[in-house]
């Protein structure tokens, strides 16, 4: 069986979103290995390689090529802002692997990242599945003029443009409700000068929704407004989608021996779905799959400011080691 998360992180964030599973992961097996524990089955560690997705797109990349999602070549050959290849940076720091194991099942530990569980003094969350997680990059092409002289009926702002599909993709996600969310994460203006009218926007989009026939209406909404908005403002307009992760349901066995041991060990918790994208999501593919969540503090995470008290993070890895006890030994 295999335990585990990622490593990597994105910019200016927290040292505990990925990073506590994969440690966590690795205090269990230190458990067994004082405690003289004979597994019946291996028991291995994974940190998946670029989960996040900011820097490499697809996010999820590590899990997505070890399930057979995505072609290792294609990880291999996606590029960063300034050209730079996966497979250069992974022959670089020499994690350029061949080896491979086929796991039995899988658990991963995690930080909720958001504010239920703290918000309510819950110590467990026992999460049931992944959301599906949609992302595109997109990009308008209007006039670049100057800022001054241009009357506003003669322009082609491609900023305007931009900024009119975020508030629309905000009304979507409030239209569409049971949770949907929709974030313009990255916006640039081009020429990107104060004095300039924008010629050109590039921008990217992450749609996410847990409902399965809702997630397929989000996305065809999504981009039938990047095409509205390019409308109304006379621009032209690209998209490209990088990211199309399918709403997920973990093993019911699995994250019912996760709600057992959350109970035994008196811990208080509750059943929930994660907001997140997580490795766990692709793993469920190819074995039972099941997540513990403990508590961020004040919902804070993918910041400076994300917190998880010591007493939360050993509470999830009492939880992962009496889990691995009943799966492995």
């Amino acid at each position: 069986m295999v335990m585990g998360s990622h490593i990597d992180t994105v910019r200016d964030a927290g040292i505990f979103d990925g990073a506590l599973g994969v440690l966590g992961a690795l205090e269990v097996l230190r458990t067994l290995d004082d405690a003289d524990v004979e597994t019946v089955k291996p028991v291995a560690v994974a940190a998946f390689t670029n989960e996040e997705g900011a820097r490499f797109q697809p996010d999820m990349m590590g899990s997505m090529v070890f399930t057979g999602k995505l072609g290792v070549e294609e990880a291999y050959a996606s590029r960063d802002d300034d050209g730079v290849t996966v497979g250069q940076e992974l022959s670089r720091i020499g994690y350029k692997g061949e080896d491979s194991l086929t796991p039995s099942c899988y658990l991963e530990l995690h930080v909720e990242q958001g504010p239920l569980l703290h918000s309510r003094g819950l110590q467990i969350g026992v999460v049931e599945g992944v959301q599906g997680i949609a992302w595109w990059h997109g990009g308008y092409v209007g006039e670049a003029n100057h800022a001054g002289t241009t009357p506003l009926d003669h322009r082609k702002d491609a900023l305007l443009g931009a900024a009119d599909l975020c508030v629309s993709l905000r009304a979507l996600a409030e239209e569409l409700g049971r949770g949907s969310v929709a974030t313009m994460g990255r916006l640039r203006p081009v020429p990107d000068v104060i004095n300039v009218v924008p010629g050109g926007a590039e921008f990217t989009v992450d749609f996410r929704q847990y409902d399965r026939e809702l997630f397929i209406e989000g996305k065809r909404r999504v981009e039938s407004l990047v095409r509205e908005a390019a409308d109304r403002h006379g621009l032209s307009w690209s998209l490209r989608q990088s990211a199309d992760a399918q709403p997920v349901r973990f093993d019911d066995a699995m994250v019912d021996l996760v709600e057992s041991k959350a109970r035994e060990l008196g811990l208080s918790y509750r059943r929930m779905p994660s907001g997140a994208g997580h490795d766990a999501q692709f793993m469920s593919y190819v074995c039972p799959t099941a997540m513990v969540f403990v508590p961020s503090v004040g919902g804070r995470s993918h910041c400076r400011d994300e917190r998880t008290d010591p007493r939360d993070c050993e509470n999830g890895a009492r939880v992962l080691l009496e889990c691995v006890l009943d799966l492995s030994a």
